[in-house]
């Protein structure tokens, strides 16, 4: 069995690095989707995936790419994959390096809670669980 490098968003590949020494050298595989497939596939240097094609993977040879072509199918490929979460740190401005957050003043604490006030437990959301009865 052949395994191939690929980069991952958890268990889910978004890149997978192929070699064909002996026919287009190193290739990428990237999944972008059906109808992106559609699209590329009208170059002739994209061909469908052997195996994975059906589900919108495309391989080109590494070589026959710009640098700004592949950042840009990596970055979409691996939008494709990526939780909410991750998609929102990727679209928030980055702070320059060294920046953190504001300490809190000297002094500051949070106000007390008044006495005798205290917050309701927090309420789980599954149902509760039935018990068998005893035989």
């Amino acid at each position: 069995m052949v395994h191939h490098p690929a980069f991952r968003v958890g268990k889910k590949p978004f890149v997978i690095v192929g070699f064909e020494e002996a026919t287009r050298g190193t290739t990428l595989s990237i999944n972008l989707g059906r109808d992106a497939q559609d699209s590329l596939l009208s170059d002739p240097r994209f061909l469908k995936t052997p195996y994975i094609g059906q589900h919108g993977w495309v391989t080109i040879a590494y070589k026959q790419l710009s640098e700004e072509e592949m950042r840009t199918l990596v970055v979409d490929s691996w939008r494709r994959v990526a939780t909410k979460r991750q998609l929102a740190e990727l679209t928030r401005p980055a702070q320059p390096a060294g920046v953190t957050k504001p300490a809190q003043p000297a002094g500051v604490t949070k106000p007390a809670q008044p006495a005798g006030v205290t917050k309701p437990a927090p309420r789980s959301t599954k149902p509760a669980k039935k018990r068998r009865a005893a035989r």
